[in-house]
């Protein structure tokens, strides 16, 4: 879907899943003055930590215009990213996933018929950041149009599979290969692979030859360790950094993995979601 609006300039435009992470206090969620709820989600995550290291980030992605929707849009701004290309679309009925990730749980919705995230047109950036690959056709194509478009205007693409299992479940994992053929940098975790019932030769065999495929077991042959919500937030600001030094860009991504894996290799391993 082509989105039209005023044309910005970012050092990273971060397009993919926004929820809400619920973190339980003593009393659990039996007692709803003892949650807090906080942004989360692959794109929103990396986002947050781009705006926070002063970088200009754009967030594209697809919420329930509700009292929830509007709360999440609202919080993130307020944090530094600019949200105009956050598309709030008409609520509808569907799956709501109360799924445990590390110590938080996610509100995760599924809907077969959810409007697919789209970056607007006029936007250009030095790195774009898809994160989270859906099996719903839709949703993957319009993450294709998008990327291969940055990629024609010289853009970076950074892919983080983000595999949702439940999401994920009987269905064919040759969907995301539209998506991670257009991408520069592939992260996949080992419970990615997992859930998608994808080993890694197959994987590597849907890139571009030049592309880098990034794994979060380094004893796996990985680039990278784990915590890919640092990672990529570093990778992401290298890359936007490095983009107006006029290095090659084989060498700008050698150097931008590498100071992935220093920076998640300081702040220690923690959970990707």
């Amino acid at each position: 879907m082509l989105r039209l609006g005023p044309a910005k300039g970012f050092d990273v435009i971060c397009a993919g899943e926004a929820l809400w992470n619920v973190h339980e206090r003593d009393g659990g969620l039996g007692d709803p003055t003892r949650v807090r709820l906080r942004p989360g989600g692959g794109a929103v995550d990396a986002a947050l930590a781009l705006a926070g290291e002063g970088l200009r980030v754009g967030l594209a992605t697809v919420l329930a215009d509700d009292t929830a929707g509007r709360r999440l849009v609202a919080n993130i701004g307020a944090r530094g990213v600019d949200t105009d290309g956050v598309v709030l679309s008409q609520p509808s009925s569907g799956l709501v996933f109360l799924s445990r990730i590390g110590g938080a749980r996610q509100v995760v919705s599924f809907r077969e018929e959810e409007q697919p995230i789209s970056v607007p047109e006029p936007w250009s950036s030095h790195v774009l950041l898809l994160s989270g690959m859906s099996p719903i056709v839709a949703h993957g194509a319009a993450l294709c149009r998008a990327a291969r478009a940055a990629r024609r205007a010289g853009t970076i693409v950074v892919v983080d599979v983000n595999a949702r299992w439940h999401l994920w479940r009987g269905r064919d994992p040759r969907a995301i290969r539209m998506v991670v053929k257009e991408a520069d940098v592939v992260w996949c975790s080992h419970q990615d692979l997992f859930g998608l019932n994808l080993d890694v030769p197959s994987l590597r065999a849907a890139l571009r030859r030049d592309a880098a495929l990034v794994l979060d077991d380094p004893t796996g042959g990985a680039l990278a360790p784990s915590a890919f919500g640092s990672s990529a937030a570093a990778i992401c600001a290298e890359l936007a950094r490095a983009g107006r030094t006029g290095e090659t860009r084989s060498d700008l991504l050698a150097r931008a993995l590498e100071r992935g894996r220093i920076v998640v290799a300081g702040h220690g391993r923690g959970p990707r979601r």
